[in-house]
């Protein structure tokens, strides 16, 4: 060791506060192995030459992308999607009677699942989520929801939707756990990354662009599975 300098040292919340994204997506590189660091306990760090090579690869990476064609979605199943016409969906209210919600904007997707044919519905609404009114989409299957999506605070914009994914017992995943690995290939971050404001989750979520219903069916179809509704 004589003659030798150690490397600094950085702890997540460091290179969060470095890179300005949220601490879950540090944990997510590191834990996948795209940002190399060790673990001291449970705790990640990370040396600064480990990452001063990741930015120098994100570099790299926004160059070649900025070569191609943009993909909207990495889901590309064989759904068969049609676009429906405005409708309206009654949900149950305590006490009896229903609140009718307005969708603006539909699609219906057919595709085979576990050996049986499954049509899921698709619905773009405007509705109050984190002290903002919002863009929502909704998926059912028959006339059970599966999945919600809520607009970001800057939809207009963005696009951008997200979706918290459920665990198999409902309990929604939390950035301290490992992601499953159905959702490998999707983007998955902070619930409060995307939609932000007041009692929006602190767990994780599905994130999609608007045009991307696929991933969104995707989403769906997993939490169906889970569900044992499909």
């Amino acid at each position: 060791m004589v003659g030798q300098t150690l490397p600094q040292i950085w702890t997540v919340k460091e290179i969060a506060g470095y890179l300005k994204v949220d601490e879950s997506a540090v944990l997510r590189e590191l834990q996948s192995g795209s940002l190399h660091g060790f673990q001291v306990g449970k705790e990640w760090r990370c040396s600064d030459t480990d990452l001063l090579s990741y930015i120098s690869k994100l570099g790299s990476k926004v160059e070649h992308d900025q070569l191609q064609p943009p993909e909207i979605s990495e889901h590309d199943v064989n759904w068969e999607i049609a676009e429906i016409k405005p409708f309206d969906f009654g949900w149950p209210k305590k006490g009896g009677g229903s609140y009718v919600e307005h969708y603006d904007k539909g699609f219906e997707a057919t595709r085979m699942i576990n050996g049986r044919h499954c049509t899921l519905r698709v619905g773009f609404g405007n509705r109050e989520a984190a002290g903002l009114m919002r863009r929502r989409v909704t998926i059912w299957l028959g006339n059970r929801a599966v999945v919600e999506f809520a607009g970001s605070n800057d939809h207009d914009k963005d696009g951008l939707l997200a979706g918290i994914i459920r665990l198999r017992g409902g309990r929604q995943l939390s950035p301290y756990q490992r992601v499953p690995d159905e959702y490998k290939g999707f983007r998955v971050e902070r619930y409060n990354s995307i939609v932000e404001g007041r009692r929006a989750s602190t767990n994780m979520a599905v994130v999609v662009h608007k045009d991307d219903v696929k991933s969104m069916l995707e989403h769906a179809v997993i939490r169906a599975t889970w569900k044992e509704l499909i």
